[in-house]
């Protein structure tokens, strides 16, 4: 279905406004409501912040749509359960159906995809599975409103990859583009690594360069899990204190799980340096803009007790800063301004999950000192 239409369908049924974490899936929907002057999106941080932003437009009597990958409906559980269920806060759920059984996806879909459907189930919430071949559109979004205004509930629609035809955003703003990518910096990092050291990649574009420019085998890539690296990375740091842990962070990520900034801190491991790549959007999924821009992280990670924090633009200073968080106590916190763009055709790994986890606990194991 053609972005535009799907919205004024969505509009003219009195749906709006929109709030969520783009999936790819939603790339060319976004796009489309980004050009646009008749509807309004915000970016949120996290499915479950989505969730209270929509009770809120709810408590002023709209009927909210939330846009969530179904990855991110987990984020979703608890507001779902003790704000729009409980006070009766309605609100339409467009969610991506990645790992849809029988398709080819990531393989962190495959889980949330074989059951995606229970959880909607489970929840009481009823739903319909847009796919691209459907023309009843108009229907189910009467469907949906009534559901909405009967039982002051949520609804769910759940979108097949391809629902959306192809929209060429016309006023795609370019961010950061006076800034290095991030490849030079991990490349540079390659170089001053030791074989003593752990890394911690975060999911999406940084984690993906990071297994493909690091060359070493004390390496973790994260394929999902969103905004968790830090939290990893603390564990790792915590039980091996004769190790320096990496975390390769991203600003998307980082701002999904922003208090892990306050539980680093609060623990205050010696030997952990986390770095942030912020390009100020979500790269990975078409480039929607984050919330980083009104972000001071370094200010943030400082004020939750990290011992030294500093902002990097290029590549020289960085190599400096990695070299002092080499000899002094952390944590360290490094924050970097990239520009958009990445190595061309980055591969997905082919490891599986379950041997990147074995790569490295025998990498861990061989090297305890």
């Amino acid at each position: 279905m053609k972005p535009e239409k799907f919205l004024l369908d969505l509009e003219q049924a009195g749906f709006g406004p929109y709030m969520g974490v783009p999936c790819s899936l939603f790339k060319h929907l976004i796009n489309y409501i980004e050009d646009s002057n008749s509807y309004q999106y915000f970016a949120a941080s996290s499915e479950g912040e989505a969730m209270g932003l929509a009770g809120g437009f709810a408590l002023s009597t709209k009927m909210p749509v939330v846009l969530m990958q179904n990855d991110g409906y987990g984020n979703a559980v608890n507001p779902l359960s003790s704000l729009q269920m409980l006070y009766g806060l309605p609100c339409l759920l467009l969610v991506s159906w990645r790992g849809e059984p029988g398709k080819k996806d990531a393989p962190q879909h495959e889980l949330m995809g074989e059951t995606l459907l229970d959880f909607f189930k489970i929840f009481k919430i009823p739903y319909k599975i847009l796919d691209p071949d459907m023309d009843d559109f108009f229907n189910i979004i009467q469907e949906a409103k009534n559901h909405l205004k009967t039982t002051k509930t949520p609804y769910g629609l759940v979108i097949k990859k391809g629902y959306f035809t192809e929209y060429l955003q016309k006023e795609k703003q370019v961010i950061n583009n006076s800034f290095e990518i991030r490849g030079p910096y991990l490349q540079a990092l390659n170089k001053l690594k030791t074989d003593n050291d752990l890394f911690i990649g975060t999911t999406g574009f940084s984690g993906r360069e990071m297994h493909v420019l690091l060359d070493h085998n004390g390496k973790f890539y994260m394929m999902g899990s969103m905004g968790c690296a830090p939290s990893i990375g603390l564990g790792v740091a915590l039980d091996n204190p004769d190790k320096k842990v990496f975390v390769i962070d991203g600003d998307g990520a980082l701002l999904m799980k922003m208090g892990s900034l306050a539980t680093v801190g609060n623990y205050g491991p010696k030997n952990l340096i986390h770095i942030c790549f912020d390009n100020s959007q979500y790269e990975s999924t078409g480039g929607q803009k984050t919330s980083a821009h009104v972000v001071d992280f370094s200010i943030v990670a400082a004020a939750c007790g990290y011992l030294s924090t500093s902002n990097i633009d290029n590549i020289a200073d960085f190599i400096m800063q990695i070299e002092k968080c080499l000899t002094a106590n952390g944590p360290h916190f490094i924050h970097i301004k990239i520009g958009a763009g990445t190595l061309p055709n980055l591969p997905r790994p082919q490891e599986s999950a379950q041997e990147m986890r074995d790569n490295f606990i025998n990498f861990l194991t061989r090297n305890i000192s």
